[in-house]
């Protein structure tokens, strides 16, 4: 008995360390897909239901022993309502009809899977972790088993409640412990690496995420066959707003134009400093025959909006861009077509779009 339940909470401590990684892998990887996810995450969690089933144990002659309650605690925090239903119904449909047939201790586990389930959504909230919350939910899901085991059976266990029911409780703590230490991990872990993708000065990613992304949309174009362009930017003269007007005024110049940039283009485009007064735009899903309408939109807009400066005054700044499109252009001249077209634009009078 006490060998079974430590071999669920061994189970229960190994999957969420494993699956957190194999989480932190596929948020990363598919950062828009909730829907599916809650899905995935309610079948995976529902897996680990009926795998805890396998370690757990019978009391008396019907009634069996496991941490099952514990995957959809964790199912509801992870994924919501939805995750937490479907790994609610996995395990009650094991518990029904696989776990030794159908009879009443397989129905009476059954109500206690949806008490579970019931207490979770209603005092878990998603991806917020409050120990009062988790405990009322634990505590509540263990009186459920207890009552289930000795006054519903009306068998004197007591030395399974009194071993199930503090293990229980103990694994149910660690698991929170666990999980919070798991948020707090992924959290600092994702500064991180914004941190070491993002541009201190303007927001916007830097040069090594841009050529991250540069390589994926690639990729993404070749799977989907879908085009995309690449618009380097310039700021023109700017040198000479340095040189004027000190560096300060410089940064407050490229802050500021990082948010026409964010303004001009859509949230689906990738837009990145590349080093100095030199930005690129990665514009999804767009032609040939359509980036120079937008590379124009945007040097009228850059043209119009006044830039301040920290001692008061207003600057007027103008760029000049350049633009080349994935696969009109192979993969390997990329960057330098759109290069070229921004000199192209800079040597025949600046404050334009080639």
């Amino acid at each position: 008995m006490l060998e079974s339940l430590f071999y669920n909470f061994t189970i229960l401590t190994t999957f969420l360390f494993f699956g957190n990684i194999v989480w932190g892998i596929w948020q990363q990887k598919y950062p828009k897909k909730e829907w599916e996810t809650e899905v995935l995450l309610g079948f995976i969690l529902g897996v680990f239901g009926i795998i805890l089933m396998y370690s757990g144990f019978y009391s008396g002659q019907t009634a069996y022993v496991d941490f099952r309650q514990l995957p959809i605690l964790v199912s509801v925090y992870m994924g919501g309502w939805l995750s937490g239903l479907i790994s609610a119904v996995l395990i009650l449909i094991y518990r029904l009809f696989f776990l030794n047939g159908l009879h009443l201790a397989s129905i009476l586990g059954a109500v206690n899977i949806l008490i579970t389930f019931l207490f979770s959504i209603l005092l878990i909230q998603r991806r917020k972790l409050s120990f009062p919350r988790w405990g009322w939910a634990l505590a509540c899901s263990a009186c459920s088993s207890v009552i289930l085991i000795y006054v519903i059976f009306q068998e004197r266990l007591w030395i399974t409640i009194g071993m199930f029911t503090p293990l229980y409780l103990i694994s149910g703590l660690f698991t929170f412990m666990m999980l919070q230490y798991l948020r707090k991990s992924d959290d600092s872990l994702r500064i991180m690496r914004e941190a070491a993708n993002r541009d201190f000065l303007t927001g916007l990613s830097n040069l090594r995420a841009f050529e991250f992304m540069m390589e994926q949309k690639i990729l993404s174009s070749k799977r989907y066959n879908t085009p995309f362009s690449l618009v380097m930017i310039d700021i023109d003269h700017f040198k000479k707003v340095n040189d004027t007007y000190g560096h300060s005024a410089g940064d407050a110049v490229l802050a500021q134009l990082a948010d026409v940039l964010r303004d001009t283009f859509r949230p689906g485009d990738h837009i990145a400093r590349k080093g100095g007064e030199e930005f690129a735009v990665i514009v999804d899903h767009c032609a040939a025959d359509k980036v120079l309408g937008i590379a124009e939109r945007l040097r009228q807009n850059v043209e119009s909006n006044p830039f301040l400066l920290p001692d008061g005054s207003e600057l007027k700044v103008t760029i000049s861009a350049g633009s080349a499109t994935y696969p009109d252009v192979p993969e390997h001249d990329l960057i330098d077509k759109a290069d070229q077209a921004l000199y192209r634009a800079k040597s025949e009078g600046r404050n334009r779009v080639c």
